[in-house]
């Protein structure tokens, strides 16, 4: 017993540190868009956490996927992080960093229910439960209005949001025989690379790559905080993963959101009223049961 409680203490640090960082990306991207595109934010934060991880992998060394898995790798990566981040940024454009910390929060929701639609299973009650409270989360976000009045950078981070729920579906079933290492490294070289000719066709055709404001600093935070973080993240949970229960580990992971709202207040001096409060307490609430529900099937 004391074997395992060791264990779990080894890997509880790491995924608390990982979710930090997690939660520091969404006010590290708000930040970098001061005077960084999108597509060169996305490309600079890419090239810095697939070089960081690839430096690794190429250390420890591996064996080359097959041409299948090769595939299905640069599927993952057109999902997430191409697809994910890139349209999450675009959503960071237009929101505050609290709402969409809030929202890239329910990528827990999204990948109970696509698993349930895959698996052909009706969702559990917690499940049900979870996403009318996710919902009614997303609604007060914007104050008390009949509808859900969600803004374009709303849906664009909900969208990223699903993406890269539908990457972990396609991960969880298709490459469970390859290391972990080994898939997020190759996942984020072919986002990269997905990446670059859109960098080359914005830059080539003069587009808004830079505003007049741009600061070194916005380079810097776009490498080490969204690029290097990103890839010290990914690293820590896939150390601590095997190590924690599966409550555990959902306990830590699902308050990123708590992280990624505390960051945005701190770094960038912005604030949630009270409507923004109850909503972000039944988004959290509902990615909770989501995470229950999971477990229990």
């Amino acid at each position: 017993m004391s074997g395992v409680i060791t264990r779990q203490q080894r890997g509880l640090l790491p995924l608390l540190i990982a979710s930090v960082l997690w939660g520091v990306w969404t006010t590290g991207e708000k930040y970098s868009l001061g005077g960084l595109s999108v597509v060169t934010l996305l490309a600079i934060a890419l090239a810095a956490s697939a070089g960081l991880l690839w430096t690794i992998l190429l250390c420890k060394g591996h064996e080359r996927p097959s041409r299948s898995q090769l595939k299905l790798l640069a599927l993952l990566g057109l999902f997430e992080p191409m697809l994910g981040y890139g349209a999450i940024g675009l959503g960071l454009a237009y929101i505050d960093a609290t709402e969409a910390a809030l929202l890239d929060g329910t990528e827990a929701c999204f990948i109970v229910a696509l698993a349930a639609f895959v698996n052909r299973r009706l969702p559990t009650g917690r499940a049900v439960a979870g996403v009318v409270l996710a919902t009614a989360g997303v609604a007060l976000l914007g104050g008390p209005r009949a509808d859900l009045g969600l803004s374009a950078g709303s849906l664009l981070v909900l969208g990223g949001s699903l993406a890269a729920a539908i990457a972990t579906i396609i991960a969880g079933r298709v490459v469970l025989d390859m290391e972990p290492l080994v898939v997020t490294a190759y996942q984020f070289g072919f986002g990269l690379l997905f990446t670059l000719p859109l960098l080359i066709w914005q830059w080539g055709t003069n587009g808004s790559a830079l505003t007049a404001s741009v600061r070194s600093s916005h380079w810097l935070v776009a490498a080490v905080v969204c690029g290097c973080g990103l890839g010290v993240a990914y690293l820590l949970y896939n150390h601590s993963i095997t190590r924690l229960s599966v409550s555990a580990a959902g306990i830590i992971l699902n308050i990123i959101p708590v992280f990624g709202v505390a960051a945005a207040i701190v770094f960038l001096g912005e604030s949630i009223n009270a409507w923004q409060f109850i909503g972000a307490a039944l988004i959290v609430g509902g990615i909770f049961l989501f995470s229950e529900a999971d477990k229990d099937e």
